[in-house]
């Protein structure tokens, strides 16, 4: 089994073996790309063919090599947003708003995608809060083009959205008490930022972190205003550290613990955020790896696959 996180820069992998009934990670290892991918483009054979080379290599490099193979795609590679439904919207009333929002966001170009709604909760005053995504038609055939040399069976793609969550679920540490819990990562001065509420995806950022202790964002997907919010209140709570650049290292998670607003509990920046140590929560032939939290999104993948085949044990 083999798990492959697609990104902008590079091509991340793990192989999951079982050993003696024991879920083992075999391998981690990461592929650089030259040019940097935004969406998937069916158009540039040249770029498919890069891919579906460099897959290949994956494949070959393989120890125990296993045709099925989970995907982990970008999350911001899916327009996605979290909004407020009034609650007495019901059928097709409902289903035209959120066309419509889509189309709002989207600026017109919703005949490129398929979309998605879920969801998240309802508050007392029948109030519904939706996350709303968009997915590209080109998707499907795209991943197929750049997979089917390798003859690579495809068994589930997710978003890095999903493949977070998973990571949270399988810490332990996702929040059922209502928290915001936070994961973040520090790669070269550029923050990224996932956001999870009530055990549900509500946001994430990316954002260049400056000289200032100021977080200029690249981009945004899910709630907008909360963002604002971490935004400026991670900037209060590094503000004043000796070195920005390492003001956040490896990947942090942070948990609010029931407290929605979550803003006064970060101003305890350091004792309040704590290492994921995935180490501590997978099997790996080589536990001094020391790199593993690099591959959360690539072991998130393996999560579920880890679940369905173990279950029982």
């Amino acid at each position: 089994m083999l798990a492959i996180h697609i990104s902008h820069d590079t091509l991340k992998y793990a192989q999951l073996v079982n050993f003696k009934g024991t879920p083992f990670i075999e391998s981690l290892g990461k592929v650089s790309l030259k040019e940097g991918l935004h969406i998937p483009d069916m158009s540039n054979t040249e770029v498919v063919m890069a891919l579906a080379d460099k897959i290949a290599t994956i494949r070959n490099s393989a120890e125990f090599p296993d045709n099925t193979t989970h995907v982990v795609v970008d999350s911001d590679w899916f327009p996605a947003g979290v909004h407020q439904v009034d609650g007495v919207l019901s059928g097709g009333d409902l289903d035209k708003y959120l066309k419509w929002y889509m189309r709002e966001m989207l600026e017109g170009a919703i005949s490129k995608y398929s979309l998605v709604h879920q969801e998240l909760n309802r508050s007392e005053d029948n109030v519904v809060e939706y996350l709303s995504m968009a997915i590209p038609d080109e998707l499907d055939d795209w991943l197929k083009k750049i997979f089917a040399p390798s003859e690579l069976e495809l068994k589930n793609v997710i978003t890095e959205i999903q493949a977070i969550g998973n990571v949270l679920s399988a810490s332990k540490l996702m929040d059922s008490d209502g928290g915001i819990q936070m994961i973040l990562e520090n790669r070269d001065g550029i923050i990224h930022c996932h956001l999870y509420q009530n055990q549900e995806f509500i946001g994430l950022f990316q954002g260049s972190l400056n000289w200032d202790f100021k977080i200029t964002l690249d981009h945004i997907r899910g709630n907008h205003k909360l963002i604002g919010q971490i935004k400026d209140a991670l900037e209060k709570a590094v503000k004043g550290k000796a070195d920005p650049d390492n003001v956040v290292t490896n990947i942090f998670y942070y948990t609010s613990s029931g407290d929605s607003t979550l803003l006064n509990n970060l101003k305890r920046y350091e004792n309040s955020c704590q290492p994921l140590n995935l180490v501590d929560h997978f099997n790996f032939r080589d536990p001094e790896f020391d790199n593993v939290d690099e591959y959360a999104v690539v072991l998130g993948a393996l999560n579920a696959e880890i679940q369905e085949r173990f279950n029982e044990n």
